[in-house]
């Protein structure tokens, strides 16, 4: 993605931005998602949107998340977050495109036509029928929206030589370690 202010200004004036304010949830517990949630805030500011910028810690955040008020009743508008690839890694199970509305991810997310998709992609056994599939399900949601992926990074991990036992695996565990000196 290339960054556009002047764009972004333009977008939220055709897509009728009244200057209503949006509720950010900024959990201050969790540094890199407090940093994430700062550079949207002056972003979303420097294209002339109004901001309603609120602090918590990470276990607020995770209850008012469900909450489907209205934000001036109490709900939200966006939030960060991060997942593991294991949490995202096929349509049958990343909760970002999950459009089954009431039903869905945080956000609530509604799309017949992402449903379809991937109903499809979950009952086909043929690989290359699968890959077209998910990059169909890719190109709705990028048009529509459901969440926008903010970034992707790779955790160094080191361990002294007599630990053993570790096993590779996308997100740490910590269970068959053992140390052997």
């Amino acid at each position: 993605m290339q960054q556009d202010l002047e764009k972004a200004r333009q977008l939220m004036k055709e897509a009728g931005y009244d200057g209503r304010p949006v509720v950010l949830m900024d959990p201050t517990d969790i540094p890199i998602l407090h940093a994430a949630t700062l550079v949207t805030h002056q972003l979303l500011t420097k294209i002339g949107v109004k901001v309603d910028l609120q602090a918590m810690d990470w276990s607020t955040l995770v209850s008012r998340r469900a909450e489907k008020k209205k934000p001036e009743e109490g709900g939200w508008n966006l939030f960060h977050t991060w997942w593991i690839a294991v949490d995202v890694f096929n349509p049958a199970v990343n909760v970002g495109v999950d459009g089954t509305c009431g039903k869905a991810w945080f956000g609530w997310y509604c799309s017949k036509q992402i449903e379809q998709l991937r109903a499809e992609w979950a009952r086909t056994t043929d690989m290359a029928k699968r890959k077209h599939l998910a990059t169909e399900i890719q190109k709705v949601a990028f048009d529509e929206v459901p969440y926008v992926p903010w970034g992707q990074w790779f955790l160094p991990v080191a361990y002294r030589d007599y630990v053993k036992g570790v096993l590779q695996f996308p997100a740490p565990i910590l269970w068959n370690i053992w140390l052997e000196k």
